[in-house]
């Protein structure tokens, strides 16, 4: 393979880095693998023990892995497009950045996915996937999609590396020889002939315009699967886009940070200049302000829509005790201070720029979280348990381990790959523009503002650190928890004669209450001055303990037809203890139906049962009726007690089942004297269904609309063929390079 001067250069330049690893590079990769292997004991924990180890419940059950799953298949878009686009567009200044690019992609997809792992459950139904996944969910869209992309991407990346293989296998290394046969092989016989020359480039440049639309189209998937759910805060249209731009605006900062990091590694001056920074720099302007516009549009949208959930969202956002700094880092200072930095000259340097990137990165992440919690702690339905951590989530340290293990991971593969091949492409194409005749013009004023950066270097990076304490230390407090008080409260009801108690546990802290579960409350019946045991209940999870009444000591007719009963809890470990009393008389309600000329009349009679058995209609009371519909009661009218009976007009468009039939609810409700009593009653009253028309949307549906099927895999199957034929080409470029062995052989 014949070289120039400038190849010969640069091979010189970056062969002692493939050798040779200093010492401060083996202590941090030291510490990478440290941080990996608490991540491995996290995860191992984490399967043992299940997800109760993770702050992940029935409500938010999506927690840290989903935020760094978006976030790395995010960047890992932006090194796609941003490659993909400079090489078609043969940008001169491209060559030393694009290698890392492709760097980010790869690694990222290969990281992300594992994520989704990690939330899953039963990872022994992981096949399931394969064998029984169905083509309309937009679930499968995004396996098959990621997985069809990292294909496209490792591809991409090996392409780019062909000459420079070619260039080791002609120079082989003095350490670390076992590298030498896999430079061979992968080298694929490339000599640099006219024709492998001009079938490398045609299969790179195919493959650049493959892979731009296929990580928008794959990006756009994953946010179709936050947008066609109906839940607040998601259920968006300009969600795919917002996805896309927020992508390519973060991966366009970790970009920047890499270029920082190995320039300063490797001393890349000479290669990684101001003019690349720059450059970089205002891509992430332009992408930041596209941000900030969908970022507007879509609270904006929101806040005037003014929908109940919608705003439940919003609220959450604009607490100050609940997400309002981790929203101004991610919507303002994530994007307005980037831009300041970038746009005013005097604060533009290298350094500046890149811990704006940082920011910008760390913004991003933060709004990932933003996207994904308080969404799910705003259910459409309410929240019955109250336990705080069922109400808030909250990750525990294993969720933070394991994203630390992740980053770690991301990190030391970038640096395995710097010792394989050359993290910028070392065998000029003639395309690269040359930035030395620049610098030695300017040297002499580049020097002295170097001097100065180093100085003022170590203020951003201590920034960087208290950024980094500020939002990933979890707060430590400290608080008493001897003797907490316990209040007890105790229900009464008597439900279609079935008679019950009920007793509500709750502890109250710092002015808070919340339910004290696994509790033992005892039930007596009290009668004069004796007390008759009832039973001993444990509290559920919600703080309640239930207990059916003897149906002995309801007809014992108690004390002059009066009932009552006590509940106690005797304190335990650091509850005190706390009692609570009901008295109530017995009362039996029916309802019945009256249909005359047209109206239709619900009438509920209520009678009071004495203690020698007489029954006494119950006078002046206000009874309420209810239909019961899909997740709650529907009043349909108030009646009060006269001589022991309350009528209502019954509403004559209420629907009810395929045959018009409806279940009649009468409630008596927090009575004082009789506590809550219910009766209910069956009617064909009701306006019958009509019959349920299945619509067919195409998500989960068994008979999903053909034509989105066939989009799928024409457009699957086309990406396939451009891989198929690109694979062909490399082993062309294998054929002719065997063919001109043999000719100089001869």
């Amino acid at each position: 393979m014949n070289v120039d001067e400038k190849t010969l250069r640069n091979l010189k330049t970056f062969k002692p880095q493939l050798e040779s690893v200093s010492k401060r590079g083996v202590i941090v990769a030291i510490v990478l693998v440290l941080v990996i292997l608490a991540g491995v004991y996290a995860l191992i924990t984490q399967i043992v023990k299940g997800h109760i180890v993770t702050g992940m419940r029935d409500n938010v059950v999506w927690g840290l892995y989903i935020v760094n799953f978006i976030f790395f298949i995010g960047i890992s878009y932006a090194g796609a497009l941003i490659s993909g686009i400079l090489h078609l567009l043969r940008v001169p200044w491209r060559t030393p950045i694009i290698r890392m690019a492709e760097m980010i992609t790869v690694i990222s997809t290969l990281i992300g996915p594992s994520y989704i792992l990690l939330c899953i459950g039963r990872l022994d139904r992981l096949p399931h996937l394969v064998l029984f996944g169905r083509i309309q969910s937009p679930i499968i869209w995004d396996a098959i999609a990621i997985s069809t992309y990292l294909s496209g991407s490792i591809i991409f990346l090996y392409l780019a590396m062909i000459r420079d293989m070619a260039l080791l296998r002609d120079n082989p290394l003095t350490k670390g020889k076992w590298r030498n046969p896999i430079y061979r092989f992968m080298a694929v016989k490339y000599k640099d002939t006219t024709k492998q020359k001009e079938l490398l480039n045609q299969a790179t440049d195919l493959l650049s315009i493959v892979i731009i639309p296929l990580a928008i189209l794959v990006h756009s998937v994953l946010a179709w699967i936050f947008g066609m759910t109906l839940r607040p805060g998601w259920h968006s249209t300009i969600f795919a886009p917002y996805f896309v731009v927020a992508a390519v605006y973060s991966g366009t900062g970790v970009l920047i940070m890499v270029m920082w990091v190995f320039r300063r590694l490797y001393h890349l001056e000479a290669h990684l200049t101001k003019i690349h920074f720059n450059y970089l720099g205002i891509i992430m302007i332009v992408l930041g302000a596209l941000y900030g516009y969908f970022t507007f549009s879509e609270y904006l949208t929101s806040w005037y829509g003014s929908i109940k959930w919608d705003m439940e969202v919003l609220f959450r956002l604009f607490n100050p005790g609940q997400y309002w700094w981790e929203f101004v880092f991610a919507v303002f200072i994530g994007v307005l201070l980037p831009i300041v930095i970038i746009t005013i000259p005097r604060f533009r340097s290298i350094n500046s720029i890149a811990f704006a990137s940082l920011i910008a990165v760390l913004a991003m992440w933060v709004k990932r979280y933003l996207i994904i919690i308080p969404t799910l702690e705003s259910p459409l339905l309410p929240i019955h348990d109250l336990r705080p951590e069922y109400v808030h989530y909250s990750p525990t340290w294993v969720e933070w381990t394991l994203t630390a293990a992740g980053i770690a991971l991301f990190i030391l593969l970038f640096f395995i790959f710097s010792k394989f091949i050359p993290i910028i492409p070392v065998v000029r194409t003639g395309e690269e523009k040359d930035y030395s005749r620049l610098r030695k013009k300017v040297f002499e004023k580049q020097m002295k503002q170097l001097i100065r950066l180093r100085k003022r270097s170590d203020i951003p990076i201590g920034m960087i650190f208290l950024l980094l304490i500020t939002f990933t230390a979890p707060a430590v407090m400290s608080q008493e928890t001897s003797g907490i008080k316990t209040s007890l409260h105790l229900d009464f009801f008597n439900k279609e004669g079935a008679k019950s108690l009920v007793a509500s546990l709750k502890g109250q802290e710092e002015g808070k209450y919340f339910p004290l579960e696994n509790m033992k409350v005892n039930f007596e019946f009290v009668s004069g001055n004796e007390k008759k045991p009832i039973g001993t209940i444990s509290t559920t999870a919600k703080g309640k303990a239930t207990i059916e009444i003897p149906k002995k000591i309801i007809s014992s007719g108690g004390s002059k037809g009066v009932f009552s009963f006590m509940a106690t809890f005797t304190g335990i470990d650091k509850y005190k203890s706390s009692t609570s009393s009901v008295e109530i008389r017995n009362v039996n309600m029916e309802l019945s139906f009256f249909q005359k000329e047209g109206e239709k009349e619900i009438s509920c009679k209520a009678m009071e049962a004495g203690q020698d058995g007489k029954m006494t209609p119950i006078p002046d009371m206000k009874i309420e009726f209810y239909v019961p519909r899909t997740f709650s009661l529907l009043k349909v009218g108030e009646g009060s007690l006269s001589d022991g009976v309350a009528n209502v007009e019954f509403p004559v468009t209420l629907p009810g089942d395929s045959a018009g039939n409806l279940t009649i609810v009468a409630k008596i409700e927090d009575n004082e004297t009789y506590g809550n009593v219910e009766a209910t009653g069956r009617i064909n009253w009701g306006k019958p269904l009509p019959p349920m028309k299945i619509v067919k949307r195409g998500l989960g549906d068994t008979d999903a609309p053909l034509w989105m099927v066939y989009t799928l895999i024409i457009l699957l199957s086309l990406v396939w063929f451009h891989y198929l034929y690109i694979i062909i080409t490399v082993f062309r470029i294998r054929w002719l390079g065997k063919y001109a062995e043999s000719k100089e052989v001869t």
